[in-house]
């Protein structure tokens, strides 16, 4: 298994006010309502959601800042080579489920470079991904409800996290607590071995209004 290039890069992540609320957890709210309001008459919702962002900031040798997040456009389900990675190589290593053209995420290349290009511009170095975990085993379809999610990365996140290299890779756990939507966020770092958690320090201001435990 290859290395990391991370060097002595910090493991402490520190997001900045605006991008925390207005870029990420907002949209994340956003896709698990429309998710709960596709219930059917069983309660099975027919909307899986999914939210993605990347990652731009700096690091001053102390910590990461992230100063911006842009989404994504999800080419999972349209985008030729990528449907053949899923169907060849994911969902035989990680299960049928990734069988689903609705399941996962992939993020498209060219909008990956575009972006790199205009927040290089503004001193902004792309730094990883953000993306969402619904409590789908709670709430989705019965078929489905095998494979238990939290904010840490599933086997699947960790294969894509080591192809992509990036240093900061976020996923952002939806789920209804009491009957209000609640977030838990987590950051994480490919390694040799396993992905190793990062020290993600999130607003208390996003904290409280978004109900996040970090």
């Amino acid at each position: 298994m290859k290395n990391m290039p991370f060097g002595d890069l910090p493991e402490t992540v520190r997001f900045e006010i605006e991008p925390a609320r207005r870029c990420f957890i907002e949209d994340a709210v956003k896709e698990y309502q429309e998710c709960l309001d596709s219930r059917n008459d069983d309660g099975v919702p027919s909307h899986l959601p999914r939210a993605s962002g990347l990652l731009f900031g700096h690091s001053d040798g102390t910590e990461i800042t992230i100063s911006d997040i842009e989404f994504a456009p999800n080419v999972r389900d349209s985008d030729d080579s990528v449907m053949c990675e899923f169907e060849g190589v994911i969902a035989p290593q990680f299960g049928d489920v990734y069988k689903n053209p609705k399941r996962g995420f992939w993020t498209d290349e060219k909008f990956v470079l575009r972006a790199i290009q205009r927040h290089s511009a503004n001193g902004l170095d792309l730094l990883g991904s953000i993306h969402s975990h619904p409590n789908w085993h709670e709430i989705g379809p019965p078929h489905e409800r095998h494979q238990k999610l939290s904010e840490s990365p599933t086997r699947m996140d960790e294969y894509l996290f080591r192809q992509s290299s990036w240093p900061v890779n976020v996923i952002c756990y939806v789920y209804q607590d009491d009957g209000a939507v609640a977030h838990r966020l987590a950051g994480w770092r490919p390694g040799p071995e396993q992905c190793n958690r990062l020290d993600l320090r999130i607003p208390s201001v996003v904290r409280d209004e978004f109900n996040v435990e970090a």
